[in-house]
């Protein structure tokens, strides 16, 4: 009897046991339905709300469009920031309390689900104000030469945002700089490069293209800056710092026995997106040599240029601008010569040369100066920001026809690129 007690003990606890575990399932089931109920409730109620706002949205939007008239842009409706961006004109005084007016763009931002109207900061997320400004000076050094940079360091302007859905453009009002400049300054800046400092998804452009100050525009004026008689150890990489501090490039039509003084001068050259042309092997007059000598003479220049860079030099400038039909003729390279000629050799003065420049200069002119002199040099300081401001790409020989839409030919010689 006592054996058959302790069996129904044991039976009787599973049951108790199992009902509790049932039990269990059916308070968590019906806790679970209870919480989904309520989420779609919240979800019903949620979109209820911002279908409320989105109406509320329409109405301000529509009202921000009756208040101004010269509206130039609007964004979409799927965007998490409605911008609408207006021309106003504004009279505002400069340096010299001279009053002047000029046309700026206005942008208005709400924020779809506040209903509120924010700056541009408000859609970077908390404390990345830094790293936007990092990177508004990466891409302004891109695009820029260093004296519109140092201008807009100089902090004395204001900055207008043209907001679209998947970019912001930055005009700079304003702001002084040591040239004056004769178009407006702005920056795009893609959010593809920004959008991790952005407080929501915004809609990417999958084929964007950062503004670069040396992808040259065929809409632009543009010059071919030249260099004759180096590479020159000294000068040779001063030119090239200060022409990359403008966006500019330049031609160096170098002489054999310079290239072989200084080959890391002729590679550096190369590599920096300039041009290497022949000025011959030993600076040779090619009119009066014979034809045997003009040919050795190139051909020794040209391998020592292919041995230094693996490439081929494909323009020549005859030394003191001398040359024969025969010449024309029988030479396979691009003929080089020029229409704006600094006599920086003769007169060594940077005064001198920067005037000449300034006075003579026109779109498809090709200049002339010589990279052995330091007057040169220091006239670059002047003249490349002078000629940026004033419209001009400085550009190669090659990049000056292809701006042009020229095709260079054997047996011509071109004094400029018009």
């Amino acid at each position: 009897m006592k054996y058959k007690d302790n069996v129904i003990d044991k039976s009787t606890i599973i049951l108790i046991i199992t009902a509790l575990v049932i039990g269990a399932l059916i308070l968590v089931l019906l806790f679970w339905n209870k919480k989904l109920d309520n989420k779609n409730e919240e979800g019903s109620k949620s979109s209820e709300v911002k279908n409320s706002k989105k109406v509320n949205i329409e109405g301000l939007m529509e009202d921000i469009k009756n208040k101004y008239s010269d509206i130039v842009y609007e964004s979409n409706d799927n965007t998490r920031y409605k911008s609408i961006v207006y021309k106003s004109t504004e009279k505002r005084t400069d340096e010299n309390n001279i009053t002047k007016s000029g046309e700026r763009y206005n942008s208005i931002i709400i924020d779809t689900y506040t209903g509120k109207e924010i700056t541009f900061f408000g859609m970077l997320k908390e404390n990345k104000l830094k790293s936007f400004e990092e990177k508004e000076k990466e891409l302004l050094n891109l695009k820029y030469p260093e004296f519109i940079i140092k201008g807009i360091e100089n902090g004395a302007g204001e900055k207008g945002y043209y907001v679209t859905e998947n970019e912001v453009i930055i005009y700079y009002y304003d702001y002084i700089y040591n040239y004056d400049m004769k178009e407006e300054v702005t920056l795009k800046i893609d959010f593809n490069e920004i959008k991790d400092l952005l407080n929501y998804k915004p809609e990417l452009n999958k084929n964007y293209q950062n503004e670069n100050g040396f992808n040259y525009s065929s809409n632009k004026k543009a010059v071919a800056l030249t260099f004759d008689d180096g590479p020159s150890g000294y000068y040779n990489p001063l030119i090239l710092e200060e022409l990359n501090k403008n966006k500019a490039h330049a031609t160096f039509f170098m002489v054999g026995t310079m290239m072989n003084s200084c080959k890391s001068c002729v590679l550096q050259t190369y590599k920096s997106g300039n041009e290497v042309g022949s000025h011959t092997y030993d600076h040779l007059n090619i009119k009066r040599a014979a034809y045997d000598k003009v040919n050795e003479n190139l051909t020794k220049t040209d391998n020592l240029y292919n041995s230094i860079t693996g490439d081929h030099i494909k323009l020549l400038r005859p030394p003191y601008g001398a040359y024969s039909k025969e010449n024309l003729e029988t030479i396979n390279n691009y003929f080089i010569l020029w229409d704006l000629d600094t006599e920086d050799w003769r007169y060594r003065n940077v005064k001198h040369i920067v005037n000449y420049i300034k006075e003579n200069v026109h779109d498809g002119a090709i200049i002339l100066m010589h990279e052995l002199y330091e007057s040169s040099y220091e006239s670059l300081k002047i003249i490349l920001p002078w000629l940026y401001a004033n419209g001009y790409q400085v550009v190669s020989v090659s990049e000056l026809a292809k701006i042009k839409g020229k095709t260079l030919e054997t047996g011509k010689a071109y004094l400029s690129l018009r």
